[in-house]
Order: C-alpha cells, then sequence, then structure tokens
C-alpha cells in the first residue's frame, strides 16, 4: 500500500512532463466515451446478474415456505471490546427462499466450450455467462472511472489495475 501511494505522489508531481502530460490529453480526449463506458459495465454487470437469476430459477435448492422462529445467544462484541453475553429470539414468515453454491474450473469450461456441453449444462451456461461478463463488467467500470477521475495517477493505476486483471485471466485461460 506504502508503494502504491509512493507512485501516486511521484506520478503526480511529474505529471506535466512529456509522457503523462500525454496520456492525459489523451484520456480527457476521450471523456466523450464515458457513457460507452457505463453502458459496457451495465452489460456485463446484466451478464453476471443473469447468470445468477438463471442459478435462482433452474438449480436453486429451496426452502419451505412458513412460519420460523428461533433464539439465539452468544458473546457480544460491542466498539471492538468483547465482553458481555446477548439474547436474542426471531418469530416470523418465511414467504420464500432458495440458494445454490457452485464452482467451475477453466479447464472445466474450455472443455464444455468446445464440446459444446456449455449450451446444454446450466452451470456451464452460468460459468461462461459470468467468464464473459464479469471481464466486461471490469473494463466498463474501469475504464470509465478512467475517464472520468481528473488525477494522472490515479488514472494510470486503474488503467494499469485493468490490464493486470485482464491478461491475468487471459494467461489462466491459455493455461487451462
Amino acid at each position: 500500500m506504502a508503494s502504491a501511494i509512493a507512485v501516486v505522489i511521484a506520478i503526480q508531481a511529474l505529471r506535466q512532463t512529456g509522457p503523462f502530460a500525454a496520456f492525459d490529453s489523451v484520456l480527457n480526449g476521450a471523456r466523450g466515451l464515458i457513457p460507452a463506458g457505463i453502458a459496457i459495465a451495465i452489460a456485463g454487470g446484466g451478464l453476471v446478474l443473469g447468470a445468477w437469476i438463471h442459478g435462482m430459477v433452474f438449480d436453486a435448492q429451496r426452502v419451505q415456505p412458513g412460519k420460523i422462529s428461533g433464539s439465539y445467544s452468544g458473546p457480544n462484541v460491542v466498539g471492538g471490546l468483547s465482553g458481555g453475553r446477548r439474547v436474542g429470539f426471531f418469530r416470523g414468515n418465511l414467504l420464500w427462499g432458495a440458494s445454490f453454491h457452485e464452482e467451475s474450473g477453466f479447464t472445466e469450461v474450455k472443455r464444455a466450450w468446445r464440446s459444446g456441453a456449455w449450451l446444454q449444462d446450466h452451470r456451464m451456461f452460468r460459468a461462461t455467462l459470468v467468464l464473459i461478463g464479469a471481464p466486461i463488467l471490469l473494463v466498463g467500470a474501469f475504464g470509465t472511472a478512467a475517464l472520468a477521475i481528473d488525477v494522472t495517477a490515479v488514472r494510470l493505476l486503474l488503467l494499469v489495475a485493468l490490464v493486470y486483471a485482464l491478461a491475468r485471466l487471459g494467461f489462466a485461460l491459455a493455461r487451462a
């Protein structure tokens, strides 16, 4: 963290030099792309949200609705100091409930892409939606933030973080 702060301070001190001034002017000239970046982030978020909804509709384990009640007691942590105990009781009606948990590896997803199984297997379909939607969401969010912020060092750090995340994802997919 200290090194990141030192980099921000150093870049801000040198921001009027040639490369940083050119970098700033390119990003300032591209500010008209902010609405497109927001749309890209929304599209990526929509894919990730769609994968979650698909999982809740097709593969979630349902919780039976009805009356629920329960008591709890345990240690109480107040303001960072431990001590005392808390005791309580809850009573109410559960109207609906569902949950699901799943994991997929890159190798498994790539195998499903090559065989076409991702179109038949719900889990692989959701993994594909997330694997496509999450990078799109990252590009839209980090790109829009880099265009909207007016601090050169922060812009540079956002873009470096974006390139790093995309490179790591590409490397993991290539290696799988």
